[in-house]
């Protein structure tokens, strides 16, 4: 039985002709397509129907092609970013420093300068500060880790910037978010524990700093506690001088590996309960940063890592004119790595 012939198929509707019917250039119609240049709304939204009514679709190798081409060229000048908190720009602090490294890293090999601008500790600014903004040319806003807990919302006119939270700590409602996946490390932590020969791990935080992180700590405590540790011990969170209901809960609860958040809380601990940090309760961390960081186990929360992410994020949404739009929030999390 002779075969049906083959029929060739239809060629792709190409950009070229695309701007041909639509009656302007092709580099119009392509920065329309892709949300970039200043388009008239009109002009774009009919770009948009025609390239729906012909079927037209973009070319992912050209578009790579394109973009490989864009990032190889030296920028004239560089564009400002700057970074927002309510610490001072030279804080020693290691996690705030550490992020802010990576991420001015990652500025710099995007093209971008990176400022640090100090804001007071309930969230205001200087006087007119969109507009100083708007006047230096910035548009993209990094929030960096802060002192306390702030609401940012009504620093600025958000919708005139574009935004990107390397922190918890700072509230912009609508802000995408890279921060450490705290829920996924205190698990972590827990985990190692146990592989360890823990059996009574018990969760020592701050009340404060619990709320900071979204209650990833103590919820991955207490989940690894009823169901996967041999004994549940209730994580203690702490409101002010905790010295009573420490010693109360250790009386209590007997643990044999205790949680907290940093390396000095692990010294506070072990000062209250009068033991070592190397002795028979073992002592680890959440956020295994600062000078002392050889002395003790716990998780790396990698923040120069997290920087990186952030402004990485930042550049991609300046680059395609993405906006402020509080009803699309994003959150990435990164996994931090147990240190022994």
């Amino acid at each position: 039985m002779p075969l049906a012939p083959r029929h060739a198929p239809t060629p792709a509707f190409t950009l070229r002709q695309l701007a041909a019917v639509s009656g302007v250039s092709q580099m119009t119609v392509s920065r329309a397509l892709n949300g970039r240049g200043r388009i008239a709304a009109d002009t774009r939204a009919r770009i948009a129907a025609l390239a729906a009514q012909h079927g037209y679709r973009p070319d992912p190798e050209v578009a790579k092609l394109m973009y490989h081409l864009r990032t190889r060229r030296t920028r004239r000048f560089q564009s400002l970013v700057v970074g927002l908190t309510t610490r001072r720009p030279d804080d020693r602090e290691t996690y705030f420093q550490s992020l802010a490294t990576g991420a001015r890293d990652q500025f710099k090999s995007r093209g971008y300068e990176f400022d640090i601008l100090q804001v007071t500790a309930d969230g205001k600014g200087p006087a007119g500060l969109g507009r100083i903004l708007r006047t230096r040319g910035v548009e993209g806003i990094l929030l960096l880790p802060q002192k306390q807990p702030v609401d940012l919302s009504g620093l600025l006119n958000w919708s005139e910037f574009t935004a990107v939270a390397a922190s918890a700590s700072a509230t912009v409602p609508g802000a995408h978010r890279v921060t450490p996946d705290h829920f996924a490390n205190a698990l972590l932590l827990c985990r190692s524990l146990a592989a360890a020969g823990s059996t009574r791990i018990g969760l020592v935080i701050d009340a404060d700093h619990d709320r900071r992180t979204s209650f990833g700590f103590s919820s991955a405590a207490t989940w690894h506690g009823l169901n996967e540790a041999r004994h549940f011990v209730p994580p203690l969170v702490t409101w002010g001088d905790s010295t009573v209901a420490l010693r109360t809960w250790f009386e209590r609860e007997r643990p044999d590996a205790i949680i907290t958040n940093e390396f000095s809380s692990a010294q506070s601990c072990a000062r209250i309960l009068r033991r070592s940090l190397t002795g028979a309760v073992r002592f680890v961390v959440t956020s295994r940063t600062g000078p002392n960081k050889s002395e003790i186990a716990g998780i790396d929360e990698r923040p120069s890592s997290i920087g990186a992410a952030a402004a990485d994020l930042l550049s991609n949404m300046l680059e395609r004119r993405s906006r402020h739009e509080a009803a699309a929030q994003t959150s990435t999390l990164l996994a931090g790595r147990w240190v022994e």
